[in-house]
């Protein structure tokens, strides 16, 4: 269960321009704790800093961009009293390399904020955020060695479907009953 005070703090906040020292920040972070796969693929630009991260999500944001296959999505900072906790990314819809693995929402969080409800907190609100697009229920995905991110899906009415095999490893699907728009 998730601290009452703590998940009525944690907001989305839609990622705009001019938070370079903040994202660096949290670079900073994952870096020291040896998480540098945190970013990979055509994410890996943020190591180069968040202008060109901010750039590459911004010409993601309508899909088709870098690939055909990329859906839309919303990029967001996940934010307690106006500090970035991690990212979250709701995806509208599902490609089929997403029914997979990766799903309609993807989610980090910088390691010393971790364990306190952060994820669960941000879980939730994406979800709130995709029933409100009409979008039933979510795909959500993680690592099978992952046990933290497999509990916050568990948590947030995740039920594990199937499991799927990848590149990097096995991953863990999950659907999630969307809440009703109000």
């Amino acid at each position: 269960m998730i601290p009452e005070h703590l998940s009525s703090q944690v907001v989305l906040v839609p990622m705009v321009p001019g938070r370079d020292e903040e994202f660096a920040q949290m670079l900073e972070e994952f870096r020291a704790a040896g998480e540098l796969d945190v970013y990979k693929g055509n994410h890996a630009i943020a190591w180069k800093g968040y202008a060109a991260f901010y750039e590459l999500l911004s010409r993601m944001k309508t899909g088709g961009y870098p690939t055909p296959e990329i859906v839309p999505m919303d990029s967001y900072f996940v934010e307690e009293e106006g500090r970035i906790l991690g990212e979250l990314y709701i995806r509208h819809r599902l490609s089929p390399r997403l029914e997979h693995v990766g799903g309609h929402i993807g989610y980090k969080v910088r390691p010393s904020c971790r364990n306190r409800g952060v994820a669960t907190a941000a879980l939730r609100l994406a979800l709130r955020l995709l029933g409100e697009m009409g979008v039933e229920r979510a795909l959500v995905t993680c690592k099978a060695n992952n046990a933290a991110s497999a509990r916050v899906i568990e948590k947030c009415g995740g039920i594990r479907v199937s499991d799927a095999s990848t590149q990097d490893g096995v991953e863990w699907r999950y659907w999630i009953a969307t809440p009703a728009p109000m």
